[in-house]
């Protein structure tokens, strides 16, 4: 055997040790989150401890000493709690949860190793669902294949029970819970007499709702208030407190000549957690825009070289930046220049000297009101994902910024395979839960930084950054493994589907061709029996 095989072999050898370790993680993290809504048990500690000897097991043939030291305080943890034979003491459990949420820290993809993107393991607390039998169940259904701990109430007894027991990351509320508008009571009366970050999303199953029920939700606390809304835009609404990675931090761009007054805004915007990148050369802003992509501008009046309205109108007239909120931030005063200069292309002007918790206020209010539109413009309905258009969009940036630092890109095609028997055979609505499934799926397996679009159809769009094409193929292999083993349901029947999926990676002169070889990769493995990934094989050049 040739030396490069051996180390090939030995490669595939730590990927397999690699995924069985993580594997073994998830199967801990997991089992113990289920074990909450019920209340944890003397029995469970047992199953519990063989899970982590089995954890250890592995990791002692791969993993570091980190996560090593870690599994092993877990053993130790629950090794004193089975030797308890009376009730379970709360210091001690809380010491395993936190013992176990930090294992999760360890379960990073391998290939995200080398980036800084936190990506672990959340610390999942429990949805409280309010909703009627049916939707009950639905929604209990489809958040267990997410790994979304929740808890139907039963009765507002049962509710005041578990508001007691549990700290909910979020509550799904029918405003008509048990009987007519007793959710609303409900939600008010646990708003004003409990102190509680999680979110409250009303719905009703009534074709319609009064101004006088959305302002009674307002003040219970609601987030969001859907009139018959489908189990996948519920799902979406508290998706994001147990995603992989936090809501990004606010992206602002400060255009200001003035240093100090730069320093000033960006130390304002860092106080309060938005990420700041300063230019002080209004001739660099696109160069800093393309760079950095930010969520708005706050930019001077007057500089060397150009006005800021003169700047604004340059980024207004492309397209990609219309949507952008420029706020103009300027000493000028008089209120028909201020006027004339939102006129050309600024949304709001502030005057200098400025109270900083008005600045930031301010640019929060814009930024996060921006960041909503733009999801609904740039976003699927369906699915959450970038649309069609954006997520070429996309792909378009990031293969010109790998090209210009030097870094791997990889662009992956995914089709639903037999996608047309399920619709077929189960209907529309089944369809769309399972394209649903895929989209929540992705989402929770990829990295912060990788762009996810649905293409059209059944048929999605992966943009991988900084991954060479065999780790991007080892990644997708390993989400389409998972999602096989997934179970859908179409009322009393149980059903498993699979994609096939086509990756191409980016050459630095390929981005004409980069979808059509994924395609082509795509139907490879459509042709190869579905449920398979296939890389495309660039042609290499001929020898001189």
């Amino acid at each position: 055997m040739s030396h490069t095989e051996q180390e090939s072999q030995s490669d595939a050898l730590r990927r397999h040790f690699a995924n069985r370790v993580t594997n073994q993680v998830r199967v801990l993290v997991n089992r113990w989150r289920a074990m909450q809504a019920p209340g944890i048990r003397l029995s469970n500690i047992d199953e519990l401890a063989h899970i982590t000897k089995n954890l250890i097991r592995h990791a002692q043939r791969f993993e570091t000493e980190d996560l090593l030291k870690q599994a092993h305080q877990i053993d130790t943890l629950l090794t004193a709690l089975q030797n308890t034979t009376t009730k379970l003491d709360k210091p001690a459990l809380h010491e395993v949860h936190q013992a176990i949420y930090d294992l999760g820290q360890f379960s990073l993809r391998r290939n995200d190793k080398n980036h800084d993107i936190d990506q672990h393991i959340p610390n999942k607390k429990p949805v409280l669902l309010l909703v009627q039998p049916e939707l009950a169940n639905k929604l209990t259904e489809q958040l267990n294949h997410f790994d979304i701990p929740s808890i139907v109430i039963e009765s507002p007894k049962h509710f005041q029970e578990q508001s007691l027991q549990q700290e909910a990351s979020a509550f799904i509320v029918d405003i008509h819970f048990h009987e007519n508008e007793q959710g609303l009571a409900l939600m008010q009366y646990q708003h004003t007499t409990k102190s509680s970050k999680a979110e409250v999303v009303f719905l009703t199953e009534e074709y319609s709702a009064t101004l006088q029920q959305r302002l009674i939700a307002c003040r219970a606390g609601g987030t969001y208030f859907y009139v018959r809304p489908a189990v996948p835009q519920l799902i979406r609404s508290v998706e994001k407190f147990y995603s992989a990675t936090a809501l990004s931090p606010l992206k602002v761009l400060v255009m200001d000549d003035s240093k100090s007054q730069a320093r000033f805004c960006e130390k304002a915007f860092s106080s309060v957690g938005m990420l700041t990148y300063v230019v002080t050369n209004p001739m660099e802003i696109l160069h800093a825009m393309e760079d950095f992509q930010p969520e708005i501008i706050v930019m001077d009046m007057y500089m060397p070289g150009c006005t800021g309205t003169e700047l604004a109108s340059v980024i207004r007239q492309q397209p990609e930046y219309l949507r952008l909120p420029i706020l103009f931030l300027s000493g000028e005063e008089d209120r028909d220049i201020q006027l004339s200069a939102m006129k050309q292309g600024g949304d709001d002007f502030l005057t200098k000297p400025i109270d900083p918790k008005h600045l930031i206020a301010t640019v929060q209010n814009r930024g996060e009101r921006a960041r909503v539109l733009n999801n609904l413009i740039v976003r699927d309905s369906l699915t959450g994902l970038y649309n069609h258009t954006h997520i070429l969009d996309r792909l378009q940036q990031a293969c010109r910024q790998a090209k210009e630092h030097n870094k791997p890109l990889c662009f992956a095609m995914v089709d639903i395979d037999f996608f047309k028997k399920v619709n077929d055979s189960y209907g529309h609505p089944v369809g769309d839960k399972v394209i649903s499934a895929l989209s929540l799926f992705l989402k929770q397996r990829l990295r912060h930084s990788d762009s996810i679009g649905r293409y059209g159809g059944e048929e999605f769009a992966v943009i991988l950054a900084d991954t060479q094409d065999k780790d991007a193929l080892h990644v997708m292999n390993e989400i389409r493994e998972v999602f096989s083993q997934l179970e859908h349901s179409a009322g009393d029947t149980e059903f498993k589907v699979s994609f096939s999926c086509g990756i191409c990676s980016f050459t630095g002169d390929n981005f004409e061709h980069i979808i059509k070889h994924a395609d082509e990769a795509l139907y490879q493995a459509k042709r190869q029996g579905r449920n398979n990934v296939q890389l495309y094989i660039h042609d290499t050049p001929a020898a001189p």
